[in-house]
């Protein structure tokens, strides 16, 4: 409303409002004679005047409003703003006339005109309340920081000198405590050696706004680097001390070499084997598809139940030369000739993120 022409909101005395951006202060506005603002409500009805929240271009007259503040916040900023400009019903408001001389000269023989009607000016109506603020954003963390963060808590779980001060820095310590501790009297319990960490991926879940990780660590036995997650958390930075343990110590090689009747849950990359090759033994019973865990160099043949779940999921997943990395649930069988072969029972998981065991 800067500069425009209305009702005083305290006084009703008809004024200019001030124009901040000009340095302009609020001036009464004369009465102006009865024909005059006649004419000038017939030649510029205030139906066809522009929307005062919009500019000649335009463009919206909210940020300069919330610049000027004090009377442009008051008076001209209408909360009640709609989408596409529109604005709200105006009000009506009656201005008697004020009885003035003719313009023409009156004979003795002519009668005096009537006294016109009150004369109706169409204004908007002014909502006195103040605007809504925005919420102010928490600033975010630069990547570099994050990744900082968790290479720190990372290092700390590679360094801790045993399982029990390991398990203070991995995923669900609930429930991975005892797998740890169970690990630690099989296999040589200690630190990592490392010597170099670089992160690989970022990911961020949509639902709970938290960041994961992948690093990759490399030793001297794995130069090109072990793949590990670390996971945020509502506690911090955590690692996913399963996924580790496995790729690091080559669990499914193990698996593959160890006993028959064993039944395991691997991250595993799976592609279908090249038609016409050696390694497509499909049957009316069994699907084959080439199964292989990050580290390990030699590629295994596993075989799925044609009516199981799991064959339908591997056939949709793994289209030709593509692969696919779930969380599967494999056991090693023995055929009655004695032939040794590795069978798919469930896919449990879709991809390697880390989840609850």
């Amino acid at each position: 409303m800067a500069a425009a022409r209305g009702p005083c909101p305290h006084c009703s005395q008809e004024i200019i409002a001030p124009d901040p951006a000009r340095g302009l202060a609020a001036i009464e506005v004369p009465v102006p004679k009865v024909r005059e603002l006649i004419e000038a409500t017939q030649e510029t009805p205030l139906e066809s005047t522009p929307s005062v929240l919009a500019r000649p271009s335009g463009r919206s007259l909210l940020p300069a409003c919330l610049v000027t503040g004090m009377v442009a916040l008051t008076i001209g900023f209408l909360l009640g703003m709609r989408v596409g400009r529109e604005s709200p019903p105006p009000a009506t408001v009656v201005v008697p006339a004020t009885p003035v001389t003719p313009v023409t000269p009156v004979t003795p023989a002519e009668e005096k005109p009537p006294m016109p009607e009150p004369i109706t000016i169409r204004v908007k109506p002014i909502i006195d309340k103040a605007p809504v603020e925005a919420p102010k954003e928490e600033p975010k963390a630069e990547p570099k920081q994050v990744a900082a963060t968790a290479e720190a808590t990372l290092r700390a779980f590679l360094e801790a000198p045993d399982w029990a001060s390991r398990s203070a820095y991995v995923l669900f310590p609930e429930k991975t405590r005892a797998a740890m501790e169970a690990y630690s009297h099989e296999a040589p319990d200690g630190p990592t050696a490392f010597t170099s960490i670089t992160a690989k991926q970022t990911q961020i879940d949509e639902t709970t706004g938290y960041t994961l990780l992948i690093f990759f660590v490399a030793t001297e036995a794995f130069p090109s680097g072990i793949p590990t997650a670390v996971q945020e958390t509502a506690g911090g930075w955590l690692v996913d001390w399963r996924a580790f343990v496995e790729f690091r110590d080559q669990l499914f090689q193990k698996f593959v070499d160890g006993p028959v009747d064993q039944t395991e849950r691997f991250h595993l990359i799976v592609s279908q084997p090249p038609p016409g090759s050696k390694v497509n033994r499909a049957n009316e019973h069994f699907m084959s598809v080439v199964v292989n865990a990050p580290l390990n160099p030699t590629p295994q043949v596993a075989y799925v139940k044609n009516a199981s779940e799991a064959s339908t999921t591997l056939r949709a997943a793994t289209p030709a030369d593509e692969f696919f990395t779930p969380v599967l649930e494999v056991v090693k069988r023995a055929t009655a000739d004695g032939k040794i072969f590795l069978e798919v029972l469930e896919v449990v998981a879709s991809n390697w993120s880390p989840r609850e065991p």
